[in-house]
């Protein structure tokens, strides 16, 4: 039996991520395009072991794949596939209302995992390095530098998530999706 967790969440303002039960997919993301939508801008990281797959049900998403600049894509290019390894970052369209859905290969439950985790975080992500390290080490997310160099960013995240952020009393707010009690 799983927690009573949400079904969706707000990442930003205008934003919602909902989690797929029993579908294809496992995200789906809706931006409204309102003019107060704060959007959403993933920077560059790559995943050591898991595909990811997207599909633009309607609107426009930047994506940018290893060195390639960012591609607009919409529902007409189907799914976009990016290699697991391949360093990937992808932003939001201002001002276009949007709908991304995600998948990863294999489909295990670690990308629910990744993102209740990564927007549990107190004050949100971008407020502190070290538990979304800690979140990246336990989700399969490796940062990419500005000299993409696998190994060591992997260590990076290995030595702060691994190492430095529990002894600093840092932890996964879910370190599974299943009732402990």
């Amino acid at each position: 039996m799983t927690q009573n967790l949400p079904e969706s969440i707000s990442i930003a303002k205008g934003v919602t991520m909902t989690f797929l039960k029993n579908a294809e997919y496992v995200t789906r993301v809706t931006f409204t395009g309102d003019a107060d939508c704060e959007g959403l801008f993933v920077p560059f990281h790559w995943h050591e072991t898991h595909d990811e797959i997207m599909r633009i049900e309607s609107g426009q998403i930047k994506i940018a794949m290893g060195s390639s600049p960012y591609k607009v894509y919409t529902p007409e290019d189907g799914e976009v596939f990016i290699p697991k390894g391949t360093p990937h970052s992808l932003m939001s369209v201002k001002g276009i209302p949007t709908v991304v859905m995600e998948r990863t290969v294999p489909m295990d439950g670690s990308k629910e995992l990744f993102f209740r985790n990564l927007f549990a975080i107190r004050g949100g992500p971008l407020r502190s390095l070290l538990p979304v390290m800690q979140v990246f080490y336990y989700g399969d997310g490796m940062p990419t530098f500005p000299i993409h160099i696998p190994w060591l960013e992997k260590a990076f995240v290995t030595l702060l998530g691994y190492y430095i952020a529990p002894l600093l009393g840092y932890q996964l707010k879910y370190p599974d999706l299943k009732k402990t009690s």
